[in-house]
Formats: structure tokens, C-alpha cells, sequence
């Protein structure tokens, strides 16, 4: 099932046996980085996809209170990680939910634009990054795949 704009999701997916829900540091070094954790350690970060044109979106989530848009950083020792940005330094990066089927398991995948370049979000697994989402080439894409599952939070029209 894809994201209906009226609703806030969890992305979820499953790291070995464990069930993973993807959350945000909301302080720390990795201050609106998001990554993922246990179900039962989960903050609350709930996600909408606002959709733009054709299968695009755009992702946000309330962050310490502040609306925050999903990106992708560019540069320095970071790159290629996400995190979340304000609206004044938000790059206006729109995602793609692509379906995908790994190891008889269905769900989905996310992809955006880096430097020109097609790429798909994926998990780090060890080192200083671990559980944190990057974006890598689709040949190098291991297979992280996302649920949607709808929050018990709508969107209020303004």
C-alpha cells in the first residue's frame, strides 16, 4: 500500500529478525539524522509523504516541533547520509516509492536524484553509521525494503 498524503506513517522493515522502525536523533551529533531503532525504542517520528507529481513525494516529519523536510547530504564526511532540514535549506528533493520483491518479501523501496545520479536509500550495518539510512547506486543496493504503516496521527488541513 502506498502513502496516502492524508495520513502519517511509520516506515518499518526488518534487520535479521528484528522489527525496525525509523526514527530521528533529535540531539547529539547526529541531530535530525535519521535512523533506525527497535520497535520498542521507538520516539514517535511519524512520516508524511505529501505527494508532488506523478510517483514523487516529498517526506517530512515534526522534529522537536519544527516541520522538517527528508534530504540527502552532499558533501563533507556525511555525504550521502539524510537528514532532515528546515524549510529555508530544504533542496526541495522529491523521493520515488519503487515496489520491490527481495528474498519473497514484498515491500518497498526509496529512491531520489544525488548529483544526477538515480540512488536508493539503504542501511548501514556497523561502524560509526550503523542503522543509519544512506543512499546508494542501485547495483551496490543490498535490499532494504520499507512497510508503510498508517499512525494514529492525520493531517490537519489548515
Amino acid at each position: 500500500m502506498l502513502p496516502d498524503s492524508n495520513y502519517y506513517y511509520q516506515l518499518r522493515t526488518m534487520i535479521g529478525d528484528y522489527k525496525m522502525v525509523l526514527d530521528v536523533f533529535d540531539r547529539g551529533r547526529f541531530s535530525y539524522m535519521p535512523h533506525l531503532v527497535l520497535e520498542s525504542e521507538f520516539s514517535g517520528h511519524d512520516w508524511l509523504f505529501e505527494k508532488t507529481e506523478g510517483d514523487n513525494y516529498k517526506i517530512s516529519a515534526q522534529v522537536l516541533g519544527v516541520n522538517m523536510w527528508l534530504d540527502v547530504i552532499e558533501g563533507g564526511i556525511f555525504e550521502g547520509l539524510l537528514i532532515y532540514a528546515p524549510a529555508v535549506s530544504y533542496s526541495n528533493r522529491s523521493w520515488t516509492i519503487v515496489s520491490k520483491i527481495i528474498d519473497q518479501k514484498h515491500g518497498y523501496a526509496l529512491s531520489t536524484s544525488v548529483h544526477g545520479v538515480s540512488k536508493y536509500l539503504d542501511i548501514h550495518q556497523g561502524g560509526d553509521f550503523n542503522n543509519m539510512p544512506f543512499m546508494v547506486d542501485e547495483q551496490k543496493f543490498v535490499g532494504t525494503i520499507w512497510n508503510f504503516e498508517k499512525s494514529q496521527q492525520i493531517v490537519v488541513s489548515q
